[in-house]
């Protein structure tokens, strides 16, 4: 079995409209990217960052982080293999329901939309040691 460990290591987040609402129509753009840092038997330690923007301006979070994956070594090659050439590879998407708790805390703290826990959907494969995700003008409608 796999385990995904996550480590927050920065939050950042504003508000930028006073006419933003938790209810307000946006598009979220988010660029994220997954880089390998270390890798040993059985474990393998990643840096992420999640940056989302709003279309309109009305908010901008950025996370960054630790994700350190233990297990077999052909469970965690399976991790970092998407099922389809492009599509997100499955240990980002773990990455990213551990962090969306803290993604939906901040929305609501800001009074700000609140970002889907499908938002990311579009991830290409830069290399065997580098994942860079980008998925553009996603339409979330409340």
């Amino acid at each position: 079995m796999v385990e995904v460990e996550v480590l927050i290591r920065s939050v950042e987040a504003a508000r930028l409209s006073e006419d933003a609402k938790d209810s307000s129509e946006v598009a979220f753009e988010v660029t994220a990217s997954l880089n390998e840092s270390d890798r040993s038997a059985g474990q393998l330690t990643m840096r992420f960052s999640i940056d989302i923007q709003t279309t309109p301006q009305v908010a901008k979070i950025d996370i960054s982080g630790v994700a350190k994956v233990t297990g077999d070594e052909q469970e965690i090659e399976r991790l970092l293999t998407g099922k389809e050439a492009g599509s997100t590879p499955p240990v980002f998407m773990s990455i990213y329901k551990k962090v969306y708790a803290m993604l939906y805390l901040i929305a609501g703290s800001l009074r700000i939309p609140y970002p889907s826990p499908g938002l990311l959907k579009v991830v290409k494969v830069a290399t065997s040691r580098e994942v860079a995700a980008t998925a553009e003008n996603e339409r979330i409608r409340r």
